[in-house]
């Protein structure tokens, strides 16, 4: 994550001067999150994930507000060096993409300063790439991704992708330059760890449909899906908010742009060849519980992307 671009991003989103409200109001009363006036380092991850999914919520049911625009830029910028911190199943970074798809649904079009999408791309777009998560160019299990098999059946569930992954690729897909596209996905495609490359293969296999523009947007992908490449909250990003966006921008008919998608489709039909992938397979294979969770993904990954 890039320092100069977290300070930039700190030093234009300041606290606003008053609380944050829940997005429902129907009640007599509605709930104000008071809490973050207060430090917000304090806060567990569990508690603050409460209110930053409140913001993609409201702007999905109830269109663009203020308030939750500028709650949104002042979490950004505070939370983004624990954006790796969890609640049960759902990372702190995975609102945050929720949220900035929310707001900045057809690219970021008026930004709040100069080089804010660069900033956002070059902290919030590199948080999988945070030293703390490698050891080398190995991942270290158990810091992302999916991160331990504690549960009766013992299983790890690496057959669908990792709510921290799929938020990251379709997030660096959207917002990316177009001429940038490739290059990121050539240096995705380079890692080798098997645990980095098996989620590669399941979140290409889930969000096929998306990449080839069958399915548009998050909020049309299927409950239940095997894999499953949905994120946290990300059930609220549907084509109403890129009609609802008052932001001057050109209406986007799906989540990503139409370019990114058909590069990102020819880069991998390119890159895999039968004996890459291949190779891929038996790196893959030597983690025993990798290749029995993926089971049956990737000969589909072959059907769709092996040429």
């Amino acid at each position: 994550m890039d320092a100069a671009a977290l300070a930039r991003l700190r030093e234009h989103f300041r606290r606003p001067s008053q609380p944050m409200g829940e997005a429902w109001f129907m009640g007599e009363e509605r709930r104000m999150y008071r809490e973050l006036m207060g430090d917000l380092d304090r806060i567990p991850a569990r508690e603050i994930l409460i209110p930053l999914n409140e913001i993609p919520a409201g702007y999905s049911a109830f269109g663009p507000m203020e308030e939750w625009h500028d709650w949104y830029h002042h979490l950004l910028a505070a939370l983004l060096p624990r954006c790796h911190e969890r609640s049960v199943m759902q990372s702190i970074i995975e609102s945050l993409v929720t949220g900035f798809v929310a707001i900045y649904p057809n690219g970021v079009h008026s930004a709040p300063y100069k080089t804010f999408r660069e900033d956002v791309l070059q902290t919030l777009g590199r948080c999988l790439m945070e030293p703390g998560l490698w050891r080398g160019d190995e991942v270290r299990v158990g810091e992302f991704l999916h991160r331990d098999d504690a549960n009766p059946a013992r299983v790890w569930t690496w057959w669908d992708a990792s709510g921290d992954f799929s938020a990251s690729m379709f997030f660096c897909l959207k917002y990316l330059p177009a001429e940038q596209v490739l290059g990121w996905l050539r240096s995705v495609l380079a890692i080798t760890d098997p645990h980095w490359r098996a989620q590669f293969i399941v979140w290409s296999v889930g969000a096929h449909d998306t990449l080839t523009g069958q399915t548009r947007w998050p909020g049309e992908w299927e409950q239940g899906a095997r894999p499953a490449i949905s994120w946290g909250w990300s059930h609220c990003l549907r084509e109403e908010l890129a009609t609802r966006d008052e932001s001057g921008a050109p209406v986007m008919n799906s989540l990503l742009p139409d370019a990114a998608r058909e590069d990102a489709l020819r880069l991998m039909w390119q890159h895999f060849r039968e004996e890459v992938f291949l190779e891929w397979l038996e790196s893959i294979s030597r983690i025993a519980y990798l290749h029995t969770e993926l089971a049956e993904i990737p000969s589909l990954f072959e059907k769709h992307y092996v040429r």
